[in-house]
């Protein structure tokens, strides 16, 4: 009686470690993907400067709109499409020159700096994209400012009240009268540049290592996917637990 006992018992525990083995192999094979993935994106985490990830910009359009990132309200080229305005935000080429707190007014080409005009700053710019100066109403610059034009070596801007010109130096402003001022107006660019600039305004917004972060916690499938992480989390623990009660019981079967 006792043997047939025994017997059954040791049957039973035979049973259940087939059902754990098998189970166990399925899981492994289920959460190995997984495993692979978080050590991949783990490992360029951890080494996101080496590879310069944290300051390599997303230009993949399809992953910028599904993080819900807008384009520019406007686009406006100057300087013979050298000068990009979008929104608050002025580019020279590929590089980022100012982000504006006031609207940007205009942009341009004077001697031999870049001149990025809000409602109430100019700010001087070399060729290369250096900053040279700022001025604002303590240099004389006027507020409210709604145009500009350059003539004969003068900036002149139109504010909603009058025309004020000033010297190549600008160390002198005075109001003038001329009703014969040819504005600046932004450059004709076709669909391809506008798109380009779009593109350009929108990837700053989002680096390589900030989609790395969001895909190995989950998060870049938002509450699904931090829910899918859970889940490998417990498959993992049940893999775990698993792998320790066969490795005890062949343990104490070969004792």
């Amino acid at each position: 009686m006792f043997k047939k006992m025994l017997k059954k018992k040791k049957s039973f525990y035979q049973r259940l470690i087939r059902h754990l083995r098998e189970w166990h192999r399925k899981l492994g094979i289920i959460t190995a993907v997984f495993i692979i993935f978080l050590a991949a994106t783990g490992i360029m985490i951890n080494h996101a400067n080496d590879f310069s990830l944290d300051t390599l910009s997303v230009k993949t359009p399809w992953l910028l709109n599904y993080y819900g990132i807008k384009a520019p309200n406007e686009v406006r080229f100057y300087a013979n499409k050298k000068i990009i305005i979008t929104d608050n935000f002025v580019w020279l080429g590929n590089k980022l020159l100012i982000e504006s707190s006031k609207p940007v007014v205009s942009a341009a080409k004077f001697e031999q700096f870049y001149l990025i005009v809000s409602r109430d700053q100019i700010s001087l710019y070399t060729q290369q994209g250096e900053l040279v100066d700022q001025l604002d109403s303590a240099s004389g610059v006027p507020s409210n400012i709604t145009e500009i034009a350059i003539d004969n070596q003068h900036l002149l801007v139109k504010t909603t009240s009058n025309i004020i010109q000033t010297d190549s130096n600008f160390l002198s402003w005075q109001t003038v009268k001329n009703n014969n001022i040819h504005w600046l107006t932004a450059d004709n660019a076709n669909q391809v540049e506008k798109q380009s600039a779009m593109l350009q305004f929108k990837s700053q917004f989002l680096s390589w290592e900030q989609v790395l972060l969001d895909a190995h916690s989950g998060r870049i499938f938002s509450k699904a996917g931090v829910f899918l992480s859970d889940i490998i989390a417990v498959l993992l623990i049940l893999l775990s637990l698993s792998g320790i009660y066969i490795w005890l019981r062949y343990a104490n079967n070969k004792r």
